[in-house]
């Protein structure tokens, strides 16, 4: 697991939970120093700690992998030159192409990862 990739994923979604970095390191038995590490890739977080932040965050840590995993395949994904994003349709179009090369358990991750964003 890439320590820098889940720290990222752990702070997008904490901060979707609306939680700050230390009501949620007393929640998961951390200090705020610990947690800061960890959100920064600095320190390994073991899987013991995983399930805390998982169940702490309401994610089953299947859903939190798949989202680390679908995460890490978007951040290889770069834009080639005849993808210069200048319109909201040509943004669509890239956005559906990359979605639709993920597996479903991934899709599943990104929509996790992607719901606390979503205002109604």
């Amino acid at each position: 697991m890439d320590d820098l990739q889940a720290g990222k994923l752990i702070r997008r979604l904490r901060r979707g939970s609306k939680l700050t970095m230390v009501n949620f390191a007393k929640q998961i038995g951390l200090s705020q120093p610990s947690l800061s590490r960890i959100e920064s890739g600095n320190q390994e977080i073991t899987f013991s700690l995983l399930e805390k932040v998982c169940k702490a965050l309401n994610i089953s840590m299947g859903d939190f992998l798949y989202a680390l995993e679908g995460e890490s395949k978007l951040q290889n994904i770069e834009l080639s030159e005849e993808d210069d994003v200048n319109t909201e349709e040509e943004l669509d179009a890239i956005l559906n192409k990359m979605i639709s090369s993920l597996s479903f358990e991934q899709k599943k991750g990104l929509y996790a990862l992607l719901v606390p964003y979503i205002k109604d």
